[in-house]
């Protein structure tokens, strides 16, 4: 007896049921079917998955099969083999095109997929986004084994591997008249008769500029000079309150010079005791703060290290910083994370 017409094109369809629109109740069969399983726990959407899955499965062992599976969580990397003069010349990193969303769970997820997707020989080192200090060759010399042989990054997942992110805030603040009789640096802007010696408070020796240059140019080069040389701290706070302190790395007056060893907005400045700007930068370290979020950074001026901090502690935690004028606040919002390296740039206008 011949097959209706219903019949036939039903058993069609069920042919092409698993390809076209699954059910969700069919997921984990597929999965099984296509031998996906092991993807499972670092992959949440199935049907992205059961999509490119096969796929993924026939490129496996090449960098397209990693391509593929970080697709799946959002993410794309380029992959950076070792040297192959290393010992560790099987291992490569990831350098990241965009800042990982978070370090748990996306971090684990990266690991798996990417672990899954190699040849078994090769093992992932490293993942790297907008930091990154390699390590110095200093073999058979006396450094051998110092720090400088260790590549910039830190490890907070089972496995081992080096997260070394960085990120960028760039604030410019001009000092108020409020703010420089706070922290004692402040000239009245320049009158009519120019800048009077009965006005200034310096030492003839740190009057590093000649009696022809432009007032307002002076001016600024005194209250710019007078941050060099003195530690400046800069303050982190969340909603809760200060979350710590980190020592400026960089307090100098500058001017802008095509080619100078500091940037800001795009233009690069280099140093001068002549100069009426100054340029002041903190960095986190990987681990200062963690899962909290930055809501205002501001610079701390005359604060002074409790009684036992030492000296060269450059993270202070609230209760070990005492005294000292906040200036140039500003608002952010930063979630602070073991991995990423916050970077801070304030160029200050007078």
């Amino acid at each position: 007896m011949a097959v209706s017409e219903l019949v036939g094109s039903a058993i069609t369809a069920m042919r092409r049921v698993k390809y076209v629109s699954p059910r969700p109740s069919m997921l984990p069969f597929l999965v099984w079917e296509y031998g996906l399983g092991e993807l499972t726990p670092y992959v949440p959407n199935l049907y992205d998955l059961i999509d490119q899955g096969v796929r993924w499965q026939r490129l496996r062992g090449t960098v397209s099969a990693i391509a593929i599976g970080l697709g799946w969580i959002g993410y794309t990397a380029k992959l950076e083999e070792a040297w192959t003069g290393r010992r560790w010349w099987n291992s490569f990193q990831l350098r990241f095109d965009t800042l990982p969303a978070k370090d748990l769970p996306d971090l684990e997820r990266i690991e798996g997929i990417t672990s899954l997707s190699v040849p078994k020989r090769s093992m992932l080192r490293r993942g790297v986004f907008a930091y990154d200090v390699g390590a110095v060759a200093l073999d058979d010399t006396l450094l051998d084994g110092a720090l400088l042989e260790d590549e910039s990054g830190v490890a907070v997942t089972q496995a081992g591997t080096l997260w070394s992110f960085g990120r960028t805030y760039e604030h410019e603040h001009t000092l108020t008249e409020a703010e420089g009789l706070a922290i004692g640096n402040w000239l009245d802007p320049v009158s009519d008769e120019g800048l009077l010696w009965a006005n200034l408070d310096i030492p003839w020796v740190e009057a590093d500029f000649l009696w022809a240059d432009d007032p307002v140019m002076q001016r600024r080069a005194i209250l710019a000079g007078w941050f060099v040389g003195k530690p400046l701290y800069l303050r982190l706070s969340s909603a809760a309150g200060v979350i710590g302190y980190r020592l400026c790395r960089a307090v100098r007056a500058v001017r802008q010079q095509f080619g100078g060893a500091y940037s800001f907005a795009g233009s690069a400045y280099e140093p001068s005791a002549a100069a009426g700007n100054l340029y002041v930068e903190a960095m986190t370290d990987f681990g200062d703060a963690n899962d909290v979020t930055c809501i205002e950074a501001a610079l701390m001026v005359g604060a002074e290290r409790a009684p036992g901090v030492k000296p060269g502690k450059a993270w202070l935690r609230p209760s070990e910083l005492t005294a000292g004028t906040a200036i140039a606040a500003w608002p952010v919002s930063i979630p602070l994370r073991t991995t990423v390296r916050e970077r801070f740039k304030l160029m200050m206008r007078f």
